[in-house]
């Protein structure tokens, strides 16, 4: 009972006003339109910083339906895991836990929001789907179904982080409040239409016209260069996901005089290779419609004198 009446009385007193550092076990305050935010506090931080964020992101009645929970870096890696930013579970009776680490900066904020965005993706179902999947109108909006069919992302962790369909909501949610640093690398970031989406998926905005559902994909662009000694190659594995990949290699000699080597790409038991020599020190190999699988890329120096290079692989869908 004693318990009870401390944790009523901080929300009491929170709920009126609040501004200061904090170590207090439990805490709710208030979002603008009066919904409980509640706050499992396990480290000093000033948690107005804390709650302003959250009153500020996009939200609705779900934000009543999750704890958030703000620990040590320690408590974090205890919970969350060794390299883990923050985590999101969910529990029964339709609850989330949020497991945040103390801080103020925005690395902080991002983590704050990104974990918000699994207890909105948890909170919202939608056509039969596997959970967690995003809500509605994000998913055709962002081009969802064509990703899944062209295997770039999955409904768990099996190829990636940055390859799961919460994870990506969870991005595309945090820069839709935070309108910076996005971290899948193979995306573009949300357009305004994806982003309407989401607002109009919580009921804050009109449903956005949706005129096409191209997944706006970025290439992935490998980089090397230096000397390559006689005899020596530089190669580069990579997966393919899915079927229909475009794989291109540009490979250059920056000593076209007596330059000779080869470009070359094996994707399962198929093998392309094109030639560099000194009237030609530079060439293009294109690998169309290849995939799933693993593959290796390689530029070789068969000459006789060490070569400056430079080596580009470039994959894309379709």
């Amino acid at each position: 009972m004693a318990r009870s009446a401390l944790v009523g009385m901080l929300a009491v007193i929170a709920a009126l006003s609040f501004s200061g550092t904090v170590s207090a076990r439990e805490v709710v305050l208030q979002d603008d339109d009066g919904r409980a935010m509640h706050f499992d506090v396990r480290a000093d931080v000033e948690l107005g910083w804390y709650a302003g964020l959250l009153r500020r992101a996009a939200h609705a009645h779900e934000i009543s339906r999750v704890t958030i929970r703000i620990v040590t870096w320690d408590e974090l890696r205890d919970r969350c895991g060794h390299g883990a930013a923050g985590c999101y579970s969910r529990r029964t009776g339709n609850r989330g836990v949020m497991v945040v680490p103390a801080g103020s900066g925005f690395d902080t904020a991002h983590t704050l929001i990104h974990e918000y965005g699994h207890h909105v993706d948890a909170s919202r179902r939608h056509g039969g789907l596997d959970e967690p999947n995003g809500t509605p109108l994000w998913w055709k909006a962002r081009g969802m179904a064509e990703l899944v069919e062209a295997r770039s992302v999955r409904d768990r962790y099996e190829v990636g982080w940055d390859r799961s369909i919460s994870e990506v909501f969870a991005e595309d949610y945090a820069y839709t409040n935070l309108r910076r640093g996005y971290k899948i690398a193979w995306l573009h970031p949300p357009s305004r239409t994806v982003q309407q989406a989401i607002r109009a998926d919580l009921g804050l905005a009109e449903p956005p016209v949706i005129t096409g559902t191209a997944p706006a994909l970025k290439p992935v662009v490998i980089v090397r260069q230096g000397t390559l000694d006689p005899n020596d190659r530089v190669s580069v594995p990579f997966g393919l996901l899915g079927p229909n990949r475009r794989v291109r290699l540009d490979g250059a000699f920056r000593r076209g005089s007596g330059a000779r080597g080869r470009v070359e790409v094996t994707c399962g038991d198929v093998l392309r290779r094109k030639l560099l020599t000194g009237t030609s020190s530079t060439a293009a190999l294109v690998l169309p419609r290849a995939g799933p699988g693993q593959c290796t890329a390689s530029i070789l120096n068969t000459g006789s004198r060490p070569q400056r290079f430079r080596f580009t692989v470039r994959l894309t869908v379709g």
